[in-house]
């Protein structure tokens, strides 16, 4: 009798197939959604942390176009005989800019002469879309240096529309600044409007509105 007891209770030990398999399912189910959550997780850290590269990107073209136009100048004005290159140099306008509007999106230029900081000389900037990245480029390159010397290149990273607009003396918004060194006059202020992420959800617009100190000839 006990050894019949004894018997009964070895064949209860254990799981059955059904219970194995069940558990196996549940333990299926549990790390699938484990798996989705930490990856759903991942891209946002992801999304997050390139929002942010953006954002301080533009953030740096803000400060840097502050200092550019804080240091914005006209070419010297030299009375002795000029060589070609000079000649052309005196030709170049403190503040140019090109409108190029396509649509919802506008990839605009802006030229500007610069009293940059540790130059000697007057430096040539250039802000522009490079469009075969999408990027927003400045470009610097000293006044009286030969073309074949390479500009120093910024890249502000990707964005989607850069809209650069003047304030005349008479607070008037100008999509147009390309005059002759003879005719040129000082703007009030220079409007730059930048976007990215154009279409997602991500989209972001910057504002600046960046005063000109009048100048003069050197």
């Amino acid at each position: 009798m006990a050894r019949r007891c004894l018997n009964n209770r070895a064949d209860e030990v254990g799981f059955t197939l059904i219970e194995v398999l069940m558990a196996l399912t549940v333990f299926a189910l549990i790390s699938s959604l484990a798996y989705g959550a930490l990856d759903i997780a991942g891209n946002g850290f992801e999304r997050l942390a390139e929002v942010r590269s953006a954002q301080e990107k533009s953030g740096w073209a803000g400060k840097q176009l502050r200092s550019d136009l804080r240091y914005v100048t006209a070419a010297p004005h030299r009375t002795a005989v000029k060589t070609d290159t000079q000649a052309v140099a005196d030709r170049i306008v403190p503040i140019r800019i090109q409108n190029d509007n396509r649509g919802s999106v506008e990839f605009d230029q802006l030229w500007l002469l610069v009293r940059e900081s540790g130059q000697q000389a007057i430096s040539q900037v250039h802000y522009y879309i490079d469009e075969t990245n999408g990027h927003l480029m400045r470009e610097s390159r000293l006044l009286l240096t030969r073309e074949r010397v390479e500009p120093v290149r910024w890249d502000f990273g990707e964005i989607s529309s850069w809209a650069v607009e003047i304030w005349d003396r008479d607070g008037n918004h100008r999509q147009d600044w390309d005059f002759s060194s003879q005719n040129f006059v000082w703007p009030k202020a220079v409007a730059v409007t930048m976007k990215t992420g154009a279409g997602s959800s991500s989209e972001r617009q910057r504002f600046w509105l960046l005063p000109v100190l009048v100048g003069s000839q050197l």
